[in-house]
């Protein structure tokens, strides 16, 4: 039997069929699905392997089985979860570094330097596939690009600590309690990370309201929605959260 089922996300509207899902492809794709192939040839199991285009044009790629949170839920604020996390974007992130792409590729967002690996992008709870209370997988590579590392992490962390003004329906923790949460992901990434991240969260987020901005200003109703919603309002606030309580959260980081 076919089991087919429709996702809504934040802008595309996702079909499984059986144990693959069928999603509107953007213009990065091509080189999305070359940087997937990459990701398995270097041993990382933790996304989606593409299987072509149907006949809508639609990226046809295979089913990752598990729970996808929206949210950092209550059950999800463990050590365990935030240290599996930042694991798997280490491990993503290695396996990256020796993917060449190419001067005609099509990336969602712009190339950062130094270029040290590809970027997912979109590093955050409501794109992890979870099993056991462990991340075990990374989904939606639509915003992936070149970029350093810490550039990704800030986002991750920004999502995952998280880094976010108590304004914000999705924040938890006072910055003590959050700062020791970036902290902990940062130390569980690995030593090309540490306390600079969180000067990084704020120019990360600043880019994305740009980038929202000139997406619906081009016409793409999905982002005119978001910032009708509010989302660059929140973003906004929880950049000058983070600035506000900068050495706060540093001071993390030198406890051990």
């Amino acid at each position: 039997m076919t089991v087919r089922q429709d996702f809504r996300g934040g802008v595309n509207v996702v079909r499984r069929c059986g144990d693959v899902v069928h999603r509107p492809a953007s213009p990065a794709a091509p080189a999305i699905h070359r940087l997937l192939r990459h990701l398995r040839d270097q041993g990382f199991r933790g996304a989606p392997v593409p299987r072509g285009f149907d006949s809508d044009n639609n990226e046809v790629l295979t089913f990752v089985d598990g729970e996808v949170p929206e949210t950092l839920s209550p059950h999800l604020r463990t050590r365990a979860y935030l240290t599996t996390a930042a694991e798997l974007l280490r491990a993503l992130h290695d396996a990256s570094a020796t993917f060449h792409p190419r001067p005609d590729d099509s990336w969602l967002l712009p190339a950062r330097q130094p270029a040290e690996v590809m970027c997912h992008g979109d590093a955050a709870p409501y794109n992890c596939v979870v099993r056991n209370g462990a991340a075990v997988g990374v989904i939606d590579f639509d915003a992936a690009h070149p970029g350093p590392r810490v550039w990704d992490i800030a986002y991750a962390v920004y999502r995952f600590a998280p880094l976010q003004a108590p304004s914000n329906p999705e924040s938890f923790g006072n910055p003590t309690e959050q700062g020791r949460r970036v902290a902990g992901f940062c130390r569980a990434y690995g030593p090309q990370v540490g306390a600079e991240v969180i000067d990084v969260v704020p120019d990360r987020l600043l880019a994305l309201i740009d980038f929202m901005r000139e997406q619906a200003s081009g016409g793409n109703e999905a982002f005119q929605q978001h910032i009708a919603d509010g989302h660059t309002d929140l973003y906004e606030a929880d950049v000058s959260y983070v600035r506000a309580h900068r050495d706060t959260l540093r001071a993390a980081f030198d406890v051990d």
